[in-house]
């Protein structure tokens, strides 16, 4: 498509902004609808007593994503922003678990963790190395088709990724799930369950969840763990930033309230404000639930798809805590006993019960001006049910205290908690309009979850498209850039 279109991109998410900074790279007239006051979608912030907290995802992963945007602005372009700026981490993260003496530390560099590992439990180095090389063979594999391509599109499968793909499937783990496939390679229950926890990566149960996903170890113990300077908030801000620079318009408190079409292809976007914005191509970077319920009520919607079972949610405490504790670094696994028990009382409860795995980030460690001297700033959060309806001041409570007992008896002492916030999967879905509060869209709890993912390129109206964390390839930030890609490619064959 080399003329110039008008482009109008539904949700200023990650996603969404990166579709625009490609879409305005090619030429196109680009506009920006946000309900929100500001941009970012679940990557905000919050500020408290000298605190700032990353308010959602909080894993910086293939930061190349990031790079590439960069090199699609040239530096000469009035108001481009300087390069994007991060930090390569040394690890990780630290693993605790109660009976444990001290965390185990899951060092960048993959030989010293090996060792480390045998050391504490006896498994020997090359068994665990040879499961990562596993893990970076088959993501190296797979990648090219189910990572960087739509899966719907029949052009997708004459590519060479997809020939070499369907030469080497029998070496894929097409069977099983991942708890199976991690306690045939790995032996010992607690490797075990650190390597089951990759799961969560897309709100998933590593008991249902397919073996394939152990692709994914490979993002931190392959590529790489890294922090944004300014933190993770700084990554829509830079975006923005960048797509500005490129001429976007941005309509910020001015949602959607519908796309319009002529029943053969889309002719624009109705806001909230009731102005219509005439459009040839309409991007929704808005959960699927309401792109169809709403945005698009007299089109049929694809019920399989809506109704799949939906990923884990989150209760997130922002704390800020008095003290500095050395064992702790940016990104902290206090596991529960048993992973299964808590995995099963999320499916059928909605909540971990009293013996939750913790996950405790603290940018602070890394970047001191997030907390005041002498404090830190916990993120603290614990996999719960996507039930927005659960989570009133009563269940928060008593997962506090749960969350807070862990604490006690994995590291020893209770956070000296001067400032708090809560984010439950209610405010989850009204403050990012994600459905039930999930993070991820739908689970990744069969073997098909990949092929059922909604495709980015609608087959009912010309020049409607799809990106975001409900949609292939699927949520967190990797992907969500990654679907912005693929958006920009189909939009302009």
């Amino acid at each position: 498509m080399s003329e110039s279109r008008h482009v109008v991109v539904v949700g200023a998410g990650v996603g969404g902004l990166a579709t625009a900074v490609r879409m305005a790279a090619r030429g196109h007239r680009v506009t920006v609808l946000e309900s929100a006051p500001t941009v970012g979608g679940k990557l905000a912030e919050h500020l408290e007593d000298g605190h700032r907290f990353d308010r959602g995802p909080s894993l910086f992963t293939m930061p190349s994503l990031m790079v590439e945007l960069d090199e699609l602005v040239p530096p000469h372009v009035a108001g481009r922003p300087a390069p994007f700026r991060f930090d390569t981490m040394d690890r990780s993260t630290h693993y605790f678990w109660e009976d444990e003496v001290g965390p185990l530390i899951a060092w960048s560099d993959n030989d010293k963790f090996a060792r480390d590992v045998e050391a504490r439990w006896g498994v020997p180095a090359k068994q665990l190395q040879s499961h990562l090389r596993r893990a970076k063979e088959a993501f190296e594999l797979t990648r090219g088709v189910f990572l960087e391509r739509s899966l719907h599109e029949r052009s997708t499968y004459l590519t060479r990724s997809a020939w070499r793909l369907l030469s080497r499937v029998g070496s894929l783990p097409l069977v099983g799930t991942l708890n199976r496939y991690n306690t045939k390679h790995l032996g010992h229950p607690k490797l075990r369950q650190l390597f089951n926890r990759y799961a969560t990566y897309n709100g998933s149960d590593p008991h249902k969840a397919p073996a394939m996903l152990h692709v994914i170890p490979h993002l931190e113990h392959g590529i790489g763990t890294y922090l944004p300077h300014g933190g993770m908030r700084s990554i829509p801000l830079h975006l923005q930033a960048l797509a500005r620079s490129q001429g976007v318009t941005f309509r910020t408190d001015c949602g959607a309230a519908q796309i319009l079409h002529d029943g053969i292809r889309v002719t624009g976007v109705l806001d909230v404000q009731g102005a219509t914005h005439p459009a040839d191509v309409v991007v929704s970077n808005v959960d699927l639930h309401p792109t169809y319920r709403n945005l698009l009520p007299d089109l049929p919607a694809p019920e399989r798809i809506l109704n799949q079972e939906r990923s884990t949610s989150g209760v997130i405490f922002y704390w800020g805590v008095r003290g500095s504790h050395p064992q702790l670094h940016l990104h902290n696994i206090l596991f529960s006993k048993d992973y299964e028990t808590e995995f099963d009382s999320i499916q059928h409860t909605g909540s971990p019960g009293q013996d939750p795995t913790v996950y405790i980030n603290i940018t602070s460690k890394i970047i001191p001006d997030d907390a005041p001297t002498g404090h830190e700033n916990w993120f603290v959060l614990t996999n719960v049910g996507a039930n927005p309806r659960q989570w009133d001041d009563a269940a928060v409570a008593q997962l506090r205290q749960a969350v807070l007992a862990k604490v006690s008896r994995t590291l020893g002492f209770v956070p000296d908690i001067v400032c708090e916030q809560v984010l439950t999967p209610q405010i989850i879905e009204s403050s990012t309009g994600s459905w039930m509060g999930a993070l991820y869209g739908a689970s990744s709890n069969s073997a098909q979850a990949a092929f059922l993912r909604h495709r980015n390129r609608s087959t009912q109206l010309r020049g409607l498209y799809f990106c975001g964390g409900s949609v292939h390839p699927g949520g967190g930030i990797p992907l969500c850039l990654l679907g912005a890609r693929i958006v920009d490619e189909l939009v302009n064959q």
